[in-house]
């Protein structure tokens, strides 16, 4: 197998491990209506969800910045030791200018937590009306990274405090694919940030339904990069006519395809 597919079957089997074996553990695994319950206490505590695709557009014409705060990676072993707290590294990326920052959650091989996801909400909600700058006084969105196999997850991610999260194409079939981003928008209130590495998968996400993407330069079932990947994805998205900032609507360029950042 691909490392892509080595990680996704034991993060796979990990879940389902974690949610068979709950009643024989202390502490148990939530129900998913617990979650829900969950995600909207949270959020009503410390504010709503945000839309990733207002977030995103707000920055124009200036692009917006995505950080991330991954702890490890299987290609490149430990990063961020332990000491270091999600938290403080959210409020200092928020602090130069990023609008959305991603948590890497997965445990096994990134080093990840919902526990970093939630103190780098937490930090980032609690510092936003300080920021100086007019672009950065809105609080940022917070992603959860992780390989999303299924709807638990996501309500894991928004009882956590999450505002939206990753679906990765190359790991997810289409029609799953599609009722993750249902499920996501429908019952959370998340607009979920769907990746795409090639034309092919580019294909399946609209087809899913997706409206935010993201192209991935680095193949993950070989991890190799091509830094010329995300190039290639828009001039296709490009060639299909599609808007890629608000101005464009004023202009007339009006066409009917979902927007993509």
């Amino acid at each position: 197998m691909s490392m892509l597919q080595r990680i996704t079957a034991t993060i796979i089997l990990d879940h389902e491990h974690r949610l068979l074996h709950a009643s024989s553990s202390r502490a148990a695994a939530p129900s998913m209506d617990e979650l829900l319950i969950r995600a909207s206490q949270f959020h009503d505590a410390h504010g709503p969800i945000l839309d990733l695709r207002t977030v995103i557009s707000d920055r124009y014409p200036a692009m917006g910045l995505a950080a991330e705060f991954k702890r490890s990676s299987p290609s490149k072993g430990p990063i961020a030791p332990t000491t270091v707290k999600a938290g403080d590294r959210a409020r200092l990326y928020h602090e130069a200018g990023a609008c959305v920052i991603s948590v890497l959650t997965e445990g096994r091989w990134f080093g990840g937590s919902l526990a970093d996801l939630t103190e780098a909400r937490l930090a980032t909600s609690s510092t936003s009306t300080t920021a100086t700058s007019a672009k950065t006084k809105s609080r940022p969105a917070i992603l959860r990274k992780d390989f999303i196999t299924s709807t638990y997850q996501i309500a894991e991610a928004a009882a956590a405090g999450a505002d939206t999260i990753l679906l990765i194409v190359a790991i997810t079939p289409a029609t799953l694919l599609a009722r993750l981003i249902d499920y996501a928008r429908t019952i959370v209130g998340m607009e979920p940030l769907v990746e795409v590495h090639s034309h092919g998968e580019l294909n399946v996400a609209f087809n899913a339904g997706a409206r935010v993407l993201g192209v991935n330069n680095r193949n993950l079932h070989t991890f190799t990069l091509d830094m010329d990947r995300t190039d290639h994805v828009a001039s296709e998205l490009t060639n299909r006519g599609l808007i890629f900032h608000p101005d464009d609507y004023e202009n007339g360029n009006n066409n009917d395809i979902q927007s993509s950042c």
